[in-house]
């Protein structure tokens, strides 16, 4: 039978008031104690305690008095490591930090979280499940950074942020929830271009919050900002009495973008593509055992813009490859074929 030290280090549900998991706990907030009272000075006597406490840490690492941790012996610190005071790291699981990592003051990473289900949350279970920080992650202060997260290389996360969801290399996220703030505005606008062209073309649709959460992976803060901006630029307009969204534009040639934003003309093409990324993507989530595609995923996966991504997704839902998720979790669209068969099937009936 194993061990409820093995069921946690395996991301099983386990009792974290076991005897060995106490005592660990115990030892290490002595620890911690020691630490968090060294006088500051001592720094050759903190790094000392750091690395006792820790189970593998780099060169140069610095951490701020007060730290606090589970058990400590699930983190790896990479080198050249700041971080500012009263970092708490819930360290059921493996906690990996990377090079050239800095973390603001009042942070939480936490590895450990309770059932949903009362009956096995009155048990006082829990489950941990890893985190990873990539190289060059700056975390401003007040972040907290949830169970099973990975954070990519050279990202920035805000201060005051909740992260959910795994951060892409090289972009910035903020927010309760956090999103992806990088190229914002660019976003915003290739959104506006084509949402409106969409309306146009459906015109029976309803323009809300809603349809653009699912439509484009969004959350409800950045489609709120685009239905604002529609407005701000008479695109759309909010009707009081019935609470909804209209056009006030007939074409898209009525559209103006700003001076200031440096929107790239691929993001508002809509002719076309000479070749189609539609089958492809299919292709590649039937092999990864993807359940559902994001403009995100197409353009990390294919290296496309985001206006270019949308299209590759209205292409594929008018293929019959993929549909709005029925549960409407704002995960993007559902995949409709489970095997290459079929979509070899639905590949040669669209070209007769």
């Amino acid at each position: 039978m194993s061990s409820d030290k093995d069921k946690m280090l395996s991301g099983q549900w386990y009792n974290p008031n076991a005897d060995d998991l106490l005592n660990e706990r115990t030892i290490t907030r002595t620890r911690l104690q020691k630490h968090n009272l060294t006088i500051a000075s001592d720094f050759a006597g903190r790094d000392a305690q750091i690395r006792q406490i820790c189970g593998q840490v780099s060169e140069n690492v610095h951490i701020e008095q007060p730290f606090w941790c589970d058990y400590g012996y699930n983190i790896e610190i990479g080198a050249n490591f700041t971080s500012s005071f009263g970092l708490t790291i819930l360290d059921g699981a493996k906690v990996t930090i990377g090079k050239n990592v800095n973390i603001g003051p009042n942070c939480n990473i936490y590895t450990t979280t309770l059932p949903k289900d009362i009956e096995r949350r009155s048990q006082g279970l829990r489950q941990s499940l890893p985190i990873t920080i990539g190289d060059n992650v700056w975390i401003g202060g007040n972040v907290t950074i949830m169970p099973g997260v990975s954070i990519g290389q050279n990202a920035i996360i805000g201060a005051g942020s909740v992260v959910l969801d795994n951060v892409p290399s090289n972009t910035t996220w903020a927010g309760v929830p956090a999103e992806s703030l990088s190229n914002s505005y660019e976003d915003i606008w290739a959104i506006i271009f084509n949402i409106s062209r969409f309306l146009l073309e459906n015109p029976s649709s309803k323009l809300g919050t809603a349809i653009l959460q699912r439509k484009y992976s969004i959350g409800y803060s950045k489609a709120s900002l685009v239905l604002d901006t529609m407005c701000e630029h008479k695109i759309a307009r909010r009707d009081e009495k019935t609470k909804t969204y209209q056009l006030t534009i007939k074409s898209l040639s009525q559209i103006k973008v700003p001076d200031d934003v440096n929107l790239d003309p691929d993001m508002i093409k809509f002719e076309e593509p000479k070749n189609s990324l539609a089958y492809d993507a299919a292709r590649e989530m039937i092999k990864s055992n993807m359940s559902h595609v994001t403009t995100g995923y197409l353009q990390r996966h294919f290296k496309i813009g985001f206006g270019r991504a949308a299209s590759v997704i209205d292409e594929m839902m008018s293929y019959g490859l993929v549909g709005e998720d029925p549960e409407k979790n704002n995960k993007g669209h559902a995949l409709l074929i489970k095997t290459e068969k079929e979509l070899d099937e639905i590949i040669a009936k669209n070209k007769k």
